[in-house]
């Protein structure tokens, strides 16, 4: 069969014979290609890459030994990187159109992350010999590394030599521009490992949930706990910055038009690069550890701190909102809250182009016009995007 195209996720398009679109794991656009069919429903049907009789000539061998090892971190490795800013901005489109029925909403590409060696936080699996890794892709199994492409050196330096016991995940986080260096031993859940222990580590670096690096972004320093969620590097924090930055306006995070809500707002990383010290501000943050940071971090800003979750939040009147949820988007109950704020602005914050595109479709059922969207490759070599998209009404 021929492929048509790639679609969120990373899978490829193609059509059986029968009508039925089947999802390829592999495959490329304009490859001619033999699979197998693992799954079949009434709608659709799924594969696996057989052979490839006509390659792309957008495919590569994969630049990381640990894929033919069976390491499922980084699923687009076959795709030429540099091709993956338009590829990520037609997904981007393409769900913007079936999704949320947007035909003309310009959609640009606003950067990308170098190829290798930027990534300054990791999410490991612990094999049964105690040793780091990454999962195969649909697979508990875990692949041992000893290196990684897209980790900061600062990280792969404590692959080889570390040995954990008692827990089944660590997250390893590094800061550049401080050279701090944590581990913090976990379960599957994000749930502390009592008991755990972790050896093979040099000496600088901190052990635990409390642990803390510090990383600078446009100019300010910035704490950043364990348990704490922060972007894959300060380079992706910069470029979101940016762009969340020209899609909300001077105006707006001016304060001009009232407070400023940073809802799922981390550690404050919008308020503390973005708002002058002036400027009212309320973070809505569910973890605590992230609203601790939050705390250090907007020391000197007029902000008011809720440790609450958006869905559950009462919200205020604000003249500008900034949202930044989890995977899975807003939904409806997040999308009513932040409507609820009657904020004549709102930048989204989507790391999924679908479930972006449903929450734009809500925001503009409830009055707002979609202005702007740009599409940041802060994932090199995955199918996963970032999209900052302008609204107003």
């Amino acid at each position: 069969m021929t492929i048509e195209r790639l679609v969120a996720g990373g899978d490829a398009l193609a059509r059986l014979e029968d009508g039925r679109v089947v999802f390829v794991e592999g495959a490329l656009t304009g490859e001619v290609v033999d699979v197998e069919i693992t799954q079949s429903k009434k709608d659709f049907a799924r594969a696996t890459l057989a052979s490839i009789v006509t390659p792309s000539p957008h495919r590569v061998d994969p630049p990381c030994p640990n894929v033919a090892r069976g390491c499922g971190g980084c699923s687009w490795q076959h795709l030429d990187h540099a091709v993956h800013g338009d590829t990520k901005a037609e997904l981007v489109t393409e769900a913007l159109r079936r999704t949320a029925h947007l035909e003309d909403v310009p959609v640009r590409f606003g950067g990308s992350l170098p190829p290798s060696a930027s990534r300054t936080t990791l999410r490991m699996a612990v094999d049964g010999n105690g040793r780091l890794g990454l999962r195969k892709s649909h697979s508990h199994d875990v692949v041992a590394l000893e290196d990684c492409l897209v980790a900061h050196e600062m990280l792969v330096e404590m692959l080889a030599d570390a040995r954990v016991e008692g827990a089944s995940e660590v997250t390893m986080r590094c800061g550049v521009s401080s050279g701090e260096r944590g581990v913090w031993l976990h379960d599957d859940k994000g749930r502390d490992a009592k008991g755990a222990t972790i050896i093979g580590l040099p000496r600088d670096v901190k052990i635990g949930r409390r642990a803390v690096v510090h990383e600078t972004v446009h100019g300010v320093n910035l704490q950043v706990s364990m348990p704490a969620f922060f972007q894959t590097s300060a380079i992706a924090a910069e470029l979101l910055v940016n762009a969340v930055n020209s899609a909300a306006g001077d105006a707006a995070l001016s304060g001009d038009f009232g407070p400023i809500v940073d809802a799922y707002g981390g550690g404050g990383l919008f308020s503390a690069t973005l708002v002058d010290t002036d400027v009212d501000i309320v973070l809505v943050e569910s973890n605590k550890s992230a609203c601790n940071d939050a705390h250090v971090n907007l020391a000197d800003h007029q902000v008011r701190i809720e440790q609450v979750a958006v869905e559950q939040w009462r919200p205020i009147e604000a003249g500008l909102v900034i949202a930044d949820p989890a995977r899975n988007g807003l939904g409806r109950v997040g999308a009513e809250a932040i409507v609820a704020t009657d904020a004549p602005r709102i930048v989204l914050v989507s790391c999924d182009a679908v479930a972006g595109a449903r929450d734009i479709r809500l925001l503009m059922d409830a009055g707002y016009s979609c202005e702007s969207v740009t599409v940041l490759d802060l994932f090199p070599h995955t199918p996963h995007v970032e999209v900052v998209t302008a609204l107003s009404r």
